[in-house]
């Protein structure tokens, strides 16, 4: 009995620190998830694991999983690839083996940990706002020095639904403010972030959650409420884009005011009102621009486009024409932002919801006008989801194997001279990158065997609700399980089941 109790303490504290440190460390996350394994094997109690075992639909189809990605390699090329994926997917199998086999935790262990799982995204997520503005032209992607920026959003989205949950139970007055402040900083702090992913994920898991846990009328209507005023700002931001200004709409003027003559492309690529390769004059940029920059009109900026490309599109976003008097009119300050790459001073200055709708349309601007991918990730991930259905269409039964997606996707990328093609690039959808290493057959076991699973989930806690949306969602964006952040956040939360 003393050596069952020791185990479990160190089963808790080891929960603890595989929480916070799956949103802090790649080295520290891999050492805790063996120490727990570690743990578990020396906590003995063999049969009540096998019963559990047994008694998991879960179980079942997390071992399918795997010894699907282990047959996979039968008909892989790529052999070191296939072992490579093998090698990143242990915590897959091992993780939610220990979890689920494993007594669940107590009412009062349940809370702890999840408030000190909370705690660090906070933190982080502090220290993440502190880098975007002390540190002088970091990425936003960059803002988390730990994790991917996408899986740490999944993160905060998780500590969103906690808040929530806090918030609809009695509690005391204190933790239903400390929610709500919570609530209130992560929700800034995405936008920050620019998560489309998170925007998406909080959107369709407060339908579903509300709609069949929250069912009282007072948290429907807020929920309505919040829709309304979100799609009030974003149409807003939407008309704000494509409301045409003065020089858009008036006559095309011939010549620049120094006789000049200028190029209307008239393909109607819009930027912020205006069109954005009309009333170029290419002669005034390269004739006034190094009066005012020391960078040439073809050097690349630190965002991996020409000067001039970028130079044109500021001048685009002011209402300014492309030409020696545009240019003439820029500040110096101004002048630097498009030495460093920025395009638009919307992306510098505005709110952080104009930037995700600005950007968001940007890229569907180009995709519709001109099917440029580079550089745009919505369009590049259509463009290698095409890719993976013109694989999965040549080997669509059994797939093309663990080690060969890649591959296969880079070798039809290659074939349609996409832009993109030898990038390194992953499918990034989960779905797609299953169906092309498995196949229909593959991919029918799975269904099987995690539609099995899944309706158990009906009866648990609603965080486990909104951890199991999350993750569905993300998928389709993401190979969720492609890292060891993505595996863990999709494993940890199973400790928290009834």
């Amino acid at each position: 009995m003393f050596g069952a109790t020791i185990h479990r303490r160190i089963y808790i504290v080891l929960l603890v620190l595989l929480g916070a440190c799956m949103v802090t460390s790649v080295w520290a996350s891999n050492l805790v998830w063996m120490l727990l394994a570690l743990n578990w094997l020396l906590e003995g109690r063999w049969s009540d694991k096998w019963q559990r075992a047994r008694e998991s639909h879960l179980v079942h189809a997390i071992v399918a999983l795997y010894l699907l990605y282990v047959i996979g390699l039968l008909w892989s090329s790529n052999l070191l690839a296939g072992l490579n994926a093998l090698e990143i997917k242990i915590p897959l199998l091992v993780v939610p083996l220990i979890l689920l086999t494993t007594r669940p935790l107590g009412g009062r262990s349940w809370h702890v940990v999840l408030w000190l799982y909370s705690m660090t995204v906070f933190v982080v997520s502090v220290i993440g706002t502190v880098r975007l503005f002390t540190i002088a032209e970091l990425p936003y992607r960059e803002a988390i020095p730990y994790i991917s920026h996408i899986r740490f959003a999944l993160n905060c989205c998780m500590v969103l639904f906690l808040c929530f949950g806090v918030l609809t139970r009695k509690g005391t007055l204190l933790q239903r403010i400390s929610a709500a402040v919570l609530m209130l900083w992560l929700f800034v702090f995405l936008l920050l972030l620019r998560s489309y992913t998170a925007a998406v994920v909080i959107t369709v898991v407060s339908v579903v959650v509300v709609l069949t846990r929250y069912r009282r009328w007072y948290w429907i209507l807020l929920w309505l409420s919040v829709m309304i005023v979100a799609g009030i700002v974003v149409g807003y931001e939407v008309k704000s884009y494509y409301e045409l200004k003065p020089m858009a709409v008036e006559p095309l003027r011939p010549c620049t005011a120094n006789g000049n003559p200028y190029h209307h492309a008239q393909d109607g690529l819009i930027e912020c009102g205006n069109y954005i390769n009309n009333y170029v004059c290419q002669e005034e940029l390269a004739c006034e621009w190094p009066r005012h920059s020391g960078m040439d009109l073809d050097e690349l900026t630190p965002c991996g486009y020409t000067v001039v490309s970028t130079l044109i599109r500021y001048l685009n976003a002011l209402d300014l024409p492309k030409d020696s008097l545009g240019i003439a009119q820029l500040t110096p300050h101004q002048v630097a932002e498009i030495e460093r790459g920025v395009a638009n001073p919307v992306y510098e200055h505005a709110s952080p919801v104009r930037k995700m709708v600005y950007v968001f349309l940007l890229e569907y601007e180009y995709g519709r006008r001109t099917h440029a991918v580079k550089g745009f990730s919505v369009l590049q991930r259509l463009e290698l989801w095409g890719a993976a259905l013109k694989v999965f269409r040549v080997h669509p039964w059994i797939g093309v194997g663990t080690g060969d997606v890649n591959d296969e996707l880079h070798a039809q990328l290659k074939v349609q001279q996409s832009e993109i093609a030898g990038s390194g690039q992953s499918v990034h959808n989960q779905y797609l990158t299953f169906l092309v290493a498995f196949g229909v057959i593959g991919c029918a076991l799975l269904l099987f065997m995690f539609g099995r699973a899944i309706p158990a989930l009906g009866s648990q806690p609603t965080i486990l609700i909104a951890w199991l949306l999350v993750i569905l969602i993300s998928c389709v964006s993401e190979n969720t399980l492609g890292t060891l952040a993505g595996i863990l956040f999709c494993s940890w939360f199973l400790a928290f089941r009834k």
